[in-house]
């Protein structure tokens, strides 16, 4: 009863061990350099926690379930991470003193982990029931070697057969519980991440979404006062609309990045149709010339912010005045993109309301939440009342989805 009551808390403290090195890792998926050192970490923890409460069998020998950490260490961890587990068995070992048994671990290890590692491949590229299968064979090579080892530096006897027979068992049954348990975490974890994308591309979309109608039933309003006082320009601003038209309908897919020049291009059809309203009252400066045009980014995440600055911070007087966009291009590749207006600006509780995102308007809340769901970042926000606004944000270059066309 007493080695079954150690069998059981060794098999208490890898579980306990597996369930926190799992939480620890849940938010690290995408950093697989320091969730294999996590993952190595705790299962040493573990390795040393079951050596140092073995059970006890007849005779003083000591037997307990190392390998099953130092298998899921190796298996999920990989090649480094399985020498490193293997290495502090032995150490620990040798602490113990260097008599048969560190030698029959040390032989053991030497016979064993070479197949271990070799099989690891093929486990990744198994399905999930194939995993636990071959975990558990390895588990019982892992026994057999173990065995072998045993009777050739001790000697054979039936009791020795029978006491392996039994923790072999214990080893084969423990790993299947161990790895169907992870397997079963990593799909969950994996299905929770699938969900959380799906929900992110879910609000893209509906943010995407957004944009477009509130620039078109802006410019129609506009065409339809046009017709009426200048015909003329109401033809032109038409001809100019479905220019723009034909390029900001190109963005088809959600996923879907487009070029620096493309959306630059965008911002140019836009401004067009605003010239044509306008004219004189809006002057435009580009600060463009250093970045690769090519550059992957985002689509419609510099037009809306364009059209704010033209619409809020330029027409709301008179005079008009200047909108300047700006794009800089880093060593690192990330981008930083400016839209500076030298119109009416904003008060200090305009400004606050806009940086709480408490505004009515699409345009600055719209590029906020995006780039909050894209890379965590956020937009800045400068005004000034009487003195004009700039907005300006950082993002990596070409990071989400694929080039759009």
């Amino acid at each position: 009863m007493n080695v079954l009551k150690d069998f059981l808390t060794q098999m208490a403290i890898i579980a306990t061990i597996v369930s926190i090195s799992q939480i620890f890792n849940a938010g690290r998926r995408s950093d697989k350099p320091r969730s294999n050192v996590i993952l190595s970490a705790a299962m040493g923890l573990a390795i040393l926690l079951c050596m140092s409460f073995p059970a006890y069998m007849a005779q003083g020998i000591r037997l307990d379930i190392r390998i099953v950490p130092l298998l899921l260490g190796t298996l999920y961890g990989g090649t480094g991470a399985g020498l490193a587990l293997s290495a502090l068995i032995v150490l620990y070992r040798l602490f113990m003193g260097m008599d048969a048994g560190f030698y029959t671990t040390l032989l053991t290890l030497a016979f064993s982990m070479p197949a271990i590692l070799y099989v690891r491949k093929r486990f990744f590229a198994a399905a999930e029931r194939m995993r636990i299968d071959i975990a558990a064979a390895l588990a019982m090579f892992y026994c057999v070697v173990g065995l072998i080892v045993v009777t050739v530096v001790r000697g054979f006897s039936m009791h020795t057969l029978q006491m392996h027979g039994i923790h072999a068992a214990i080893i084969v049954g423990s790993v299947l519980v161990f790895t169907a348990l992870s397997e079963t975490i990593n799909d969950m974890l994996r299905r929770n991440q699938q969900l959380q994308a799906e929900t992110k591309d879910a609000e893209i979309a509906f943010l995407r979404s957004q944009i477009k109608p509130h620039f078109l039933y802006n410019t129609l309003n506009s065409i339809a006062t046009l017709c009426l006082k200048d015909p003329r320009k109401a033809e032109e601003l038409t001809l100019e609309f479905s220019q723009y038209l034909r390029k900001s309908f190109a963005f088809d897919r959600l996923d879907s990045l487009t070029s620096v020049a493309r959306e630059l291009e965008l911002v140019r059809a836009y401004l067009n149709v605003e010239k044509a309203r306008f004219g004189a009252r809006l002057v435009v400066e580009y600060d463009v010339d250093a970045v690769r045009p090519h550059t992957p980014i985002p689509p419609l995440i510099l037009q809306p912010l364009v059209e704010n600055a033209v619409r809020h911070g330029l027409m709301s007087t008179l005079r008009g005045g200047k909108v300047k966009i700006s794009v800089v291009q880093h060593p690192d590749d990330e981008l930083t993109i400016a839209v500076e207006d030298d119109g009416c600006g904003m008060s200090a509780e305009q400004l606050e309301a806009v940086r709480k995102r408490k505004t009515k308007g699409v345009g600055l809340r719209n590029i906020g939440e995006r780039l909050e769901l894209l890379y965590g970042r956020s937009l800045r926000v400068e005004s000034a009342e009487g003195a004009g606004t700039k907005v300006v944000f950082r993002i990596p270059a070409g990071t989400s989805g694929s080039t759009g066309g």
